[in-house]
């Protein structure tokens, strides 16, 4: 009984270096380019450049702070209501 290796693939290890980290966002640069992660591992957004990422990171944080603001302004207005009755 013989094994034939040549149809297995090896995984290849991609090399990966942290850049920074922003509110559960991780930059790093790739072999072949920079990807942003979240807290899990998965990629998010992969490109090229790094400037790429960064507007990346920025508008997701913008849109969550956002998403914020209106579920605070939401709960005050509950709270308005609540307290008027």
């Amino acid at each position: 009984m013989t094994l034939d290796f040549s149809s297995m693939r090896m995984p290849t290890l991609k090399i990966e270096k942290f850049i920074y980290m922003a509110d559960g966002f991780y930059v790093y640069k790739m072999e072949e380019g920079y990807a942003v992660k979240d807290q899990f591992g998965y990629t998010l957004k992969s490109a090229k450049t790094v400037k790429t990422c960064e507007r990346y990171v920025q508008q997701q944080l913008q849109t969550r702070r956002a998403a914020e603001r209106y579920a605070i302004e939401k709960i005050n207005e509950e709270h308005k209501k609540n307290r008027a009755t």
